[in-house]
């Protein structure tokens, strides 16, 4: 077991691995009324083809987003309402890489942690119930399906890592969920929902020794093995990116995307510190504080749905803008903000005299931040960052230079990795 003290905000964290494999984090907050649990495990979207004992998996895309549906319904009970007899509200999510399991509470502790980790632990799927999720799911990805701002996002990712299974909706397609069935999904739950690829944090107001021997209970049994298989992911590599893609959809205003690939691996110490750093970056650029934006929004050629994002992950990394637009401006716009990007030094050395202020706001923001444990507990992530919290991004804020930071952006944003792609109304093909 270790302690890691935060004497400046005057916290701490337990970390323990059970013998299981399990990966434990607790950090308790007397003065606080919530209590915040998530449960992760390493697996997302982009895990449908994998070895496992040097034999290759192949499985249907959004396995691991219909995983997390069903494993909250059981033979007798559903977890939903379990929580809910507690008083807590429950969720769950899959990104790419990962699904999370969360609780929220301000009482029966104990009991919510008991439930999180008996439902995620303890498999059911059966013929009928997994047809009747199809029907449920399927409607979800329609939804997305009429989404443009969804479809622009997957869009660029198309143009970034084009052929890959980054590019297939995170809930999969209504003709890839009908081939899952529960052997399937028993399969990739052995294969991922091993102790040794998941991690427990809580946050809040507990008795970290009831806390404690309650996991040490909860997890005494069905995951009592150690055996650790021998999984490989496999890597989405660096395919060769598509310049430019278009769409049409029933739109009113064209939406824009630009979009730039970083092809650094990064360690998790360096990709806690290239996401503060990227966060920074960007809110110089095109904060709307900047000088880039303000001239921009004054030109109109961006306006209130202007955005951008960070990607930041195990195996890929991106950064994409999108925005509104219109048929006149859209190539305008795409050249103002290509420039940025490719000038993106120069363009921050015209904005140093800001940078320490940049800096002090960021800090701020994390110690808001601070007050939600929600918030902590779900910025964590062990295999991203480490052990790394809230807690330890005010330090990495004032450690940064000016010098470092350009550096890092010139080498982030190359030109050649570059896209850009847009939907256009239907009818208004370039």
């Amino acid at each position: 077991m270790a302690t890691i003290n935060y004497d400046r905000f005057g916290e701490k964290m337990e970390s323990f691995v059970l013998p299981n494999g399990l990966h434990v984090d607790l950090i308790a907050r007397p003065s606080f009324h919530q209590t915040d649990g998530i449960l992760t495990t390493r697996f997302g979207s982009v895990n449908t083809t994998f070895t496992v004992d040097d034999q290759l998996k192949t499985y249907p895309s959004g396995i691991a987003h219909f995983l997390e549906h069903k494993l909250f319904e059981k033979e007798e009970y559903d977890a939903f309402d379990k929580f809910a007899i507690y008083g807590a509200d429950s969720n769950a999510f899959t990104s790419f890489t990962r699904t999370s399991y969360l609780f929220s509470t301000a009482e029966n502790v104990g009991e919510c942690v008991s439930t999180l980790l008996d439902f995620v632990f303890s498999p059911y799927f059966s013929d009928q119930t997994v047809n009747k999720e199809k029907g449920i799911i399927g409607q979800e990805i329609q939804m997305y399906e009429d989404d443009a701002n969804w479809q622009l996002l997957f869009g660029i990712i198309s143009n970034l890592y084009p052929k890959t299974p980054l590019t297939a909706d995170i809930a999969g397609s209504v003709q890839s969920i009908q081939a899952i069935t529960p052997a399937m999904l028993y399969e990739c739950d052995q294969y991922f929902y091993q102790p040794s690829n998941m991690s427990l944090m809580i946050v809040g107001n507990f008795d970290e020794a009831q806390i404690k021997e309650i996991i040490k209970n909860a997890t005494a049994g069905s995951l009592a093995s150690n055996d650790k298989l021998n999984l490989q992911r496999v890597n989405l590599g660096h395919p060769a990116i598509v310049p430019f893609a278009e769409r049409q959809m029933d739109v009113q205003r064209p939406k824009l995307a630009l979009g730039v690939r970083g092809e650094k691996d990064f360690l998790p110490a360096e990709r806690f510190k290239a996401k503060i750093m990227l966060q920074i970056i960007l809110e110089m650029l095109v904060g709307e504080s900047s000088a880039d934006y303000q001239r921009l929004f004054d030109q109109g050629l961006i306006d209130n749905s202007f955005g951008y994002e960070i990607q930041l992950e195990d195996g890929f990394q991106f950064v994409d803008f999108y925005l509104d637009t219109s048929l006149e401006q859209i190539d305008q716009a795409a050249a103002e903000l290509k420039a940025i990007i490719v000038n993106v030094a120069v363009k921050l050395t015209e904005q140093k005299p800001i940078f320490e202020s940049m800096k002090r706001e960021f800090i701020g923001r994390a110690i808001k931040g601070m007050n939600s444990n929600e918030n902590i507990a779900n910025q964590f992530d062990l295999w991203l960052y480490g052990e790394r919290t809230v807690f330890d991004v005010p330090a990495m804020i004032e450690q940064l230079t000016f010098d470092e930071v350009v550096d890092f952006a010139d080498q982030f944003f190359d030109p050649a990795k570059l896209t850009r792609y847009q939907i256009l109304p239907r009818g208004d093909q370039k």
